[in-house]
């Protein structure tokens, strides 16, 4: 067997754990060398009683190389910390990975990086940030990190792919494995023009102890979080912890104080979490260089472009009126006081234009 081998087999080995490979590569050097020990004295060194009968069965070749060369059809590569491409930022973090599949490409040594996360059933707010500083941040060389989850993650990844920059979705379940549905377009896309990690081997289905763990990479892999909607008691924490232990900026967006959605990131800010209110908040603390890159730093530098197109009155009114909150139609021409007609095709106009988004049927809000 080649010796990446060695580390695949030692990785996907049931109820061995990464605390008893690290036990047995103490004891024996590297994986070949567990390999090559005896099998029943190496049992015992294994706990765990399923562990240890696994480890047992577990020396077929023939089925890791089958294992391997599927891998090699899904256009999947397998890591480990010996490998060239591991990445270095993974390498020393408290319970750092042993073993790593990625489809697509890793992020370039030496890149700053930021995690954008938050809550799943974000409001139209929140998307709006999460899209908005993924694809900025992006524009200024940020590699933008997250867990391809809806939401937030999801709206942060769009974000860097429309600002034409890398990002990488660490998930909870098998690297082939597409969590949840609804993101498939996303992953293929990101497949492509980004990349796909996972300490889990294919064919593994999400179960809620897998995404704890998958945190401590996400902040692992980034040089600060951005949290963009939390409630007060979120797993959204969960990243946030690893990535104060693991010696990261923490940053935060606020939001309105009757807002539930946002009590966790005020919560945060009050902690001593950076506040966020512009693109350059984040770039000063990580110390990038942004001077050859051209970005919008502020959410009105988004909306501006529109304002400046020469609107004919009725549609600056229209226009003027909406928010990044959908806004109902009948609303809509209550407080312009135009002819519904007239308003409906200006909307129209401004859906087709890029402008702003139909959230659900007659709801309207500004597109950043």
């Amino acid at each position: 067997m080649e010796y990446d081998q060695y580390w695949y087999w030692l990785n996907n080995i049931v109820g061995v754990g990464r605390q008893t490979i690290r036990y047995l590569l103490k004891i024996y050097g590297n994986p070949q060398a567990v390999y090559e020990a005896d099998v029943h004295k190496a049992a015992e060194q294994i706990n765990d009683e399923r562990g240890r009968l696994a480890f047992l069965q577990s020396k077929d070749p023939v089925r890791i190389l089958e294992e391997w060369n599927r891998l090699k059809e899904k256009k999947i590569t397998f890591i480990h910390p010996e490998s060239r491409q591991f990445p270095s930022k993974l390498m020393y973090i408290p319970d750092a990975p042993l073993g790593l599949y990625y489809k697509g490409s890793l992020p370039q040594e030496g890149h700053k990086a930021v995690a954008i996360i938050g809550a799943r059933n974000c409001t139209r707010y929140g998307i709006e940030m999460a899209r908005f500083f993924g694809r900025e941040l992006s524009k200024c060389n940020i590699d933008v990190i997250s867990g391809l989850a809806r939401g937030i993650d999801g709206m942060a990844h769009t974000g860097a792919l429309e600002g034409q920059g890398y990002t990488l979705g660490i998930l909870g379940c098998g690297i082939d494995v597409v969590y949840p549905n609804e993101n498939y377009r996303l992953f293929m896309q990101m497949e492509r023009s980004g990349g796909i990690l996972s300490e889990y081997n294919i064919g593994l289905q999400p179960v809620s102890g897998l995404f704890p763990q998958r945190n401590r990479l996400i902040s692992g892999m980034a040089d600060g979080v951005l949290v963009i909607e939390a409630m007060e008691k979120s797993g959204t924490f969960i990243t946030v912890d690893h990535g104060l232990d693991q010696g990261k900026e923490i940053f935060a967006i606020p939001g309105r104080l009757t807002d539930r959605k946002s009590a966790g990131c005020n919560n945060l800010i009050k902690l001593g979490a950076h506040v966020v209110t512009e693109v350059t908040d984040i770039l000063d603390i990580l110390h990038s260089d942004n001077r050859n890159s051209t970005y919008m730093n502020t959410i009105d530098e988004a909306t501006s472009p529109v304002t400046k197109v020469k609107l004919a009155p009725n549609e600056k009114m229209v226009y003027s009126c909406l928010r990044i909150e959908p806004k109902y139609l009948d609303d809509i021409i209550n407080e312009v006081q135009i002819a519904p007609q007239d308003v409906c095709r200006i909307l129209n106009q401004f859906v087709m234009n890029g402008w702003i988004v139909e959230c659900t049927r007659n709801y309207y809000a500004i597109k950043l």
